[in-house]
Order: C-alpha cells, then structure tokens, then sequence
C-alpha cells in the first residue's frame, strides 16, 4: 500500500509541476540523473563530460565622459571581448590523454598544443540541442577528488568561443 500511495504521490507532484511550468515536466523521480551530456572533441581526443559551465564570453566595460547639450555625463561602453574559461567534469577512467594533453603545459612545451575543439550538448535521448565551438583551447587546470571523490575536473582557456545551434 506504500509503494501505491508513493507512486500516487509522485505522479501527482509531476501533474502538478507540469501545470505549474506552462507544460514543462520535472523529472521528480531522479533528479540526481544529469539531464544533459556532453562530447568534447579536440586535437584527436573525444571524451563525454557530465558537467561543463562557463560556455560564453564577456567584455570589460569601459567607463567615458562625453559632453551632450553642455552636460557631462559617464557613459559606458564595451571593452576588449574575452573568452570564459570552460570548467567540465566527468567520472575518473583509465584514459591518459587529458592528464597527457594538460603535461605539455606544464613541461613548457605547449607551442602545437593550443587547438581548435569542439563541445555538444545532448540530452537524455541523445539528441544534440547545443553545440560551441572554440579556437586555440588548452587545458589550464586538471583536478581529481577536489569536491567529489572519483572525479576529474578540467579547465580549458580559449581565444574564442563562439556557439553554433
């Protein structure tokens, strides 16, 4: 009787949520289940990441005086553009090829290592429904177990990012 009054409970919190958000379902069974995956692919190496933020870019803002009708006024105007660094992470494997990638900067030799990548988002069925592009990308920083034991994080600079669909 618990587990019918559980699963009474549950798709009635979805009926309820789904008629709260215009029609958009939450997924109230697992939400510990990423909802999107991610395939990085650069310099040869392809792996899956199930988390990655910070796919964007920013400019500094830039402050000036212009005189209108005899007022002075602070305007702001946009600075030098600038990529976000890319933190992604996914569960530790037997694969080197990051940890080997990420070596050559540290070892200083890195002038061939900077290359074009890119990364595409899919959600649980699979189907691509964002994809970034990014120029001159290397890894700046790996980290194992920092927050969460058994996996690796990595941070990927770039010149440029830009996003395709």
């Amino acid at each position: 009787m618990k587990t019918t009054s559980r699963f009474i409970s549950v798709l009635f919190g979805a009926v309820v949520v789904s008629s709260a958000s215009g029609g958009a379902v939450e997924n109230v069974i697992d939400n510990s289940a990423p909802l999107v995956y991610y395939e990085f692919s650069a310099g040869g190496v392809t792996t899956y990441f199930t988390d990655c933020k910070g796919m964007g870019s920013q400019n500094e803002v830039e402050q000036t005086r212009v005189s209108a009708r005899g007022e002075n006024l602070t305007v702001k105007i946009p600075g030098r553009l600038s990529a976000k660094n890319i933190t992604c992470s996914k569960g530790l494997t037997k694969s080197m090829d990051l940890w080997t990638w990420r070596q050559q900067f540290v070892s200083g030799r890195s002038g061939r290592s900077r290359v074009d990548a890119t990364l595409i988002a899919y959600d649980q069925a699979m189907t691509p429904i964002a994809e970034w592009s990014f120029n001159g990308l290397w890894p700046a920083a790996i980290d194992f177990n920092e927050t969460t034991p058994g996996k690796e994080t990595i941070v990927f600079a770039a010149d440029q990012v830009l996003r395709m669909r």
